[in-house]
């Protein structure tokens, strides 16, 4: 077995030292991203009514409903949805979450879908 010359030596320590501390810089960004997960969550427990509402419209896409109006209501709710370039879906989702629901109903909602 051939002896080392010192700059092979050098070039090993180089080498192990930029392995640990990589090592230590992967594990620094896992705690960096447990803390922001703890956070982010929460910051849900927390949410105002906005972000509910805001989670509400682009996540409560499920059930099928029907409703009936006369044919010059459904005209002019086919109208404004198209200009306003949303689905009736969307329009109906949004009125009943801005005027139907009550704060607390919606927030029990989020934090069962969330937890």
């Amino acid at each position: 077995m051939a002896r080392k010359t010192i700059k092979q030596m050098r070039e090993e320590e180089e080498e192990i030292i930029s392995q640990v501390s990589k090592k230590t810089e992967i594990e620094s960004n896992d705690q960096k991203a447990l803390f922001k997960n703890i956070e982010i969550e929460k910051n849900k427990k927390n949410a105002t009514k906005e972000e509910v509402i805001e989670y509400f419209q682009k996540n409560a896409i499920g059930k099928q409903g029907s409703f009936y109006l006369n044919a010059d209501l459904m005209k002019l709710l086919r109208t404004k949805s198209v200009q306003d370039d949303l689905s009736i879906a969307e329009v109906v989702r949004k009125l009943l979450l801005k005027h139907y629901f009550t704060e607390e109903e919606l927030k029990e909602l989020y934090l069962k879908n969330n937890f």
